[in-house]
């Protein structure tokens, strides 16, 4: 088992973060553009912004990626099994679980070896932080709101991330610095010296 991890997504929270020297951070899709320092970067997304940032990567940062069979990744990025699953569509459309099911999300985090649950790239890298060894993850950035993107952008609906890091709970300790009030919340600053 590892240290500790900090995650940093595009929510407003993270607005002015400044990598902490010793831990490892994870950055998550547009972060690689603005953050100071990042040991990996991770993405569920085979958008093309997320394929540009592929072939154009950081030195120094290790690129992971999660996608489907099949999926061509450009030579040099980690690849995991993306591993989703729908069951019956729930009735509700406004309901959280609807959104757990429209995005074929998967619950708690595989522990299979290459195998990353989906559900959102924030959550996926809470996978990549559970197979890296790592068992003490900090998020930052992860808000679950509609604000607009530290790099710019809107994201998609967010209202179903707290279920997803919610079911992780048993598996890793984990803390939301930011927004999303599903899971433990505390200061990065309590969390770097607990």
């Amino acid at each position: 088992m590892k240290g500790k991890c900090i995650i940093v997504a595009d929510g407003q929270s993270s607005q002015g973060f400044k990598a902490p020297k010793g831990i490892t951070v994870i950055a998550v899709n547009g972060v690689i553009e603005w953050i100071d320092r990042a040991d990996y970067w991770f993405t569920l997304d085979p958008h093309p912004d997320n394929q540009r940032r592929m072939l154009n990567r950081r030195k120094g940062v290790i690129y992971c990626a999660a996608v489907d069979n099949g999926y061509i990744l450009p030579e040099g990025i980690n690849r995991y099994q993306r591993i989703s699953g729908r069951g019956v569509e729930p009735e509700d459309k406004n309901s959280v679980e609807w959104v757990l099911w429209r995005y074929s999300c998967v619950l708690g985090l595989d522990t299979r070896e290459g195998c990353i649950s989906t559900g959102n790239s924030s959550y996926g890298a809470l996978g990549l932080a559970y197979h890296l060894g790592f068992r003490d993850v900090a998020l930052i950035g992860v808000d679950g709101d509609k604000s607009k993107r530290v790099s710019g952008g809107f994201s998609g609906e967010l209202k179903h991330l707290g279920a997803l890091f919610a079911s992780a709970l048993g598996q890793i300790n984990v803390v939301s610095c930011g927004k999303l009030d599903a899971i433990p919340q505390m200061s990065l600053k309590d969390w770097l010296c607990e």
